[in-house]
């Protein structure tokens, strides 16, 4: 049972025990007005301009009553009536905060997303490593790109023309004149060249192994690569083993 202040329209729970101790007034907490309660009663909790039932208005008999509440009433008359009209008052300042409820919804979608990935990686189809997931990723910044997958076959290395002769101004040593080209599609990283000198049953002599830093120009960009189809010339001194040496091998590595 509900009653309204007329003055500053406060609603206050209210049971018989209280109407019949101030003689049906009541003294509101809010505004300290003395009022009649008698003239502002309802049943449940009031709506913004519900008005109380009048006087003359005819009672409609027939109702369900809750014996058990009218037994804890009798009993504990200042409890009792109170209790279950302020658990309702409650329930219903719960239901106007509409952020509560969005609270809720958005603990449950945190909920059904946590499901979602745990069952995807139990699985074994973790969703943040599938390819469309791992794409949007990559694009918005939240993950870096895999490393660049650098293409290399020296097989795509060919040798288009090579000579071998004593070195013209220094002695004991030779020049090896040669020209590579890449015959792949795309750029590849330049190779290591490995010269081998032979004697003339094909037997090694000596052995002497050339980086890019080694043969190429100064200035030369060894991070870009050897271009498709460009022609390299190359000059590379070694020392001579000697006039054993009649023969040489060239391979790419």
């Amino acid at each position: 049972m509900f009653t309204r202040c007329p003055a500053c329209h406060t609603v206050h729970p209210v049971n018989a025990a209280l109407l019949t101790q101030g003689r049906g007034k009541i003294r509101c907490s809010k505004c300290n007005k003395v009022a009649n309660a008698l003239l502002s009663l309802f049943d449940d909790w009031p709506e913004p301009g519900q008005k109380p039932a009048g006087i003359g208005d005819i009672p409609l008999l027939g109702q369900n009553l809750d014996l058990d509440k009218a037994q804890r009433s009798r009993l504990n008359p200042d409890d009792a009536g109170l209790k279950g009209e302020t658990e309702q008052a409650e329930r219903a300042a719960v239901s106007g905060k509409p952020w509560l409820r969005a609270l809720w919804i958005a603990g449950a979608l945190v909920l059904l997303v946590a499901i979602v990935f745990k069952w995807a990686e139990f699985e074994g189809r973790p969703i943040l490593q599938q390819p469309q997931i791992e794409e949007a990723l990559i694009k918005t910044g939240l993950k870096d790109p895999p490393p660049r997958e650098i293409f290399r076959d020296v097989s795509l290395i060919h040798l288009v023309s090579r000579e071998l002769t004593s070195h013209p101004a220094q002695e004991n040593m030779l020049r090896l004149r040669a020209t590579i080209v890449n015959r792949a599609s795309r750029s590849q990283p330049y190779p290591v060249l490995e010269v081998r000198l032979l004697d003339a049953g094909g037997q090694q002599l000596a052995r002497h192994e050339f980086k890019p830093d080694d043969y190429l120009a100064g200035g030369a960009l060894t991070a870009t690569g050897m271009s498709p189809q460009a022609y390299l010339p190359l000059t590379l001194d070694l020392p001579d083993p000697g006039s054993a040496a009649v023969g040489f091998e060239l391979d790419f590595k």
